[in-house]
């Protein structure tokens, strides 16, 4: 692919996402910004158009998958914020993001240093925060007590994480058949009791 294929926003995704694979399929440390420009067809001086380096990269890489989670979790809440029904269908979309974009769960929970907080004090990593904001939210709203909010928010957040992880795991993934049974397994698992209002 030459140079004048891409737009110049194009060639700054196609590169963060051939990065995303590279590294994936190789490791981190033997990326580079040369061999990234090869595997996207575009010249050696390309990548320094929009990296200055190869840290510059993982930040981009890093930023790229962390604001697509964000969307697609925000996207799921729309019109359900503090609803048990709500609550569903953002852990639909963790695990669904996760199943439609393996590339990305391998890269942001083996490559980034995440620090999750499960108390009110706000966590560094925007999905997790969210989640968690959501969750203290309903948890308020049906009164729950307190002291069981930690519990209830480490149960939910290993289920719906540990679905995702199960999920890429699995040999010859099908998408379609985990999109129409994920609503399914979640409504009907133990994670959920108690938030029913």
């Amino acid at each position: 692919m030459s140079v004048t294929s891409y737009h110049h926003g194009d060639l700054r995704t196609a590169m963060i996402e051939k990065g995303i694979e590279m590294i994936n399929e190789q490791g981190i440390n033997t990326l580079s910004l040369r061999q990234l420009a090869a595997a996207c067809g575009v010249s050696h001086a390309a990548p320094y158009s929009h990296f200055a380096n190869k840290d510059d990269l993982l930040s981009a890489i890093q930023k790229h998958i962390t604001d697509k989670f964000v969307s697609v979790l925000s996207e799921a809440l729309t019109g359900l914020n503090d609803t048990p029904e709500g609550l569903l269908n953002m852990g639909c979309a963790y695990v669904m993001f996760f199943v439609r974009n393996p590339q990305y769960f391998h890269f942001t929970f083996n490559r980034m240093n995440l620090l999750i907080d499960f108390d009110e004090n706000p966590s560094e990593y925007e999905p997790f925060e969210l989640y968690k904001d959501t969750m203290l939210h309903l948890l308020e709203k049906i009164n729950i007590a307190n002291e069981l909010w930690r519990k209830i928010i480490i149960t939910h957040l290993s289920f719906v994480h540990g679905l995702a992880s199960i999920a890429i795991m699995t040999s010859n993934v099908n998408i379609e058949e985990w999109e129409e049974n994920v609503y399914d397994i979640l409504s009907k698992s133990y994670f959920l009791g108690g938030m029913q209002c």
